[in-house]
């Protein structure tokens, strides 16, 4: 009898998936019971198909964009949200963004609230501060060549002193030539063509280098002259460079100034 009701109890226990499940769960074993067992439909199997929480990395970088600690993430107390601080590299590529965006906004906005005025006496100023700063411009020139030339004599000889003036007359001829040419484009394109036609400007520098080999091979051995020297030469020339450089740093400064004054 102890045999029968033994085989019995076994019996209902293989027949009884949910205890062979808890069974099997709690030895932590692969069982073929088990794998059968998911045929039933008396098994809740929402636990096991739940999906998982999220990791505590997560939920640490959650909590600390919210300003939270990860308990009080994980009670879903609620807070507003906040950005990260842009580096400088990324504000300096917003600035420039925003500048471009409202850039031509703000040149249109200055220009309408400039009370309009007669187009004649606009053209006369704007005529008159491009003779003043032709004007500047060449008196400018002369200065620093004149500073150049100075300096050359003082601190080399005698003719490279020359030569730096020489090729201070050539930037001279060459600025008021230049001159020139922008006033001629007053009359259009007839006086375009015009003055390009009859200000060769560009053969400054080619005269200044045939002046050159002429003088050192004719006037030198024959008559005794001093010896010219081509790169004194060719600096001196491009003072009006300078000049112009200095002057575009002057009204730069100028434009700043009415800025920060506005």
């Amino acid at each position: 009898m102890d045999r029968m009701k033994k085989l019995i109890t076994d019996d209902q226990a293989s027949t009884n998936p949910i205890s062979s499940l808890k069974e099997d769960t709690s030895s932590g074993f692969l069982s073929l019971n088990r794998s059968m067992s998911l045929d039933s439909l008396d098994i809740d199997l929402s636990k096991e198909l739940k999906a998982p929480p999220k990791p505590v990395l997560e939920q640490q970088v959650e909590a600390a964009r919210r300003g939270l600690s990860v308990s009080q993430s994980s009670e879903g107390v609620s807070s507003p949200r906040w950005r990260l601080v842009p580096t400088r590299r990324e504000q300096a590529k917003w600035d420039r963004a925003n500048r471009a965006a409202t850039g031509g906004t703000d040149v249109m906005l200055r220009e309408s609230k400039r009370p309009p005025g007669d187009p004649k006496v606009f053209a006369a100023q704007a005529r008159e501060d491009y003779f003043k700063l032709k004007n500047r411009l060449q008196l400018l020139t002369l200065g620093i060549g004149g500073v150049g030339v100075v300096s050359a004599y003082v601190s080399y000889t005698p003719e490279i002193a020359a030569s730096f003036g020489a090729g201070l007359l050539g930037s001279l001829v060459y600025i008021r030539m230049l001159g020139n040419t922008v006033d001629s484009m007053a009359d259009g394109a007839r006086g375009l063509m015009k003055g390009a036609a009859g200000q060769p400007r560009l053969l400054v520098p080619v005269v200044l280098v045939m002046l050159y080999n002429r003088w050192n091979g004719i006037l030198v051995p024959d008559y005794g002259f001093m010896h010219l020297e081509l790169i004194p030469m060719l600096v001196g020339f491009f003072t009006y460079k300078i000049a112009t450089f200095t002057q575009a740093i002057q009204e730069a400064v100028v434009v700043v100034d009415k800025k920060t004054e506005a």
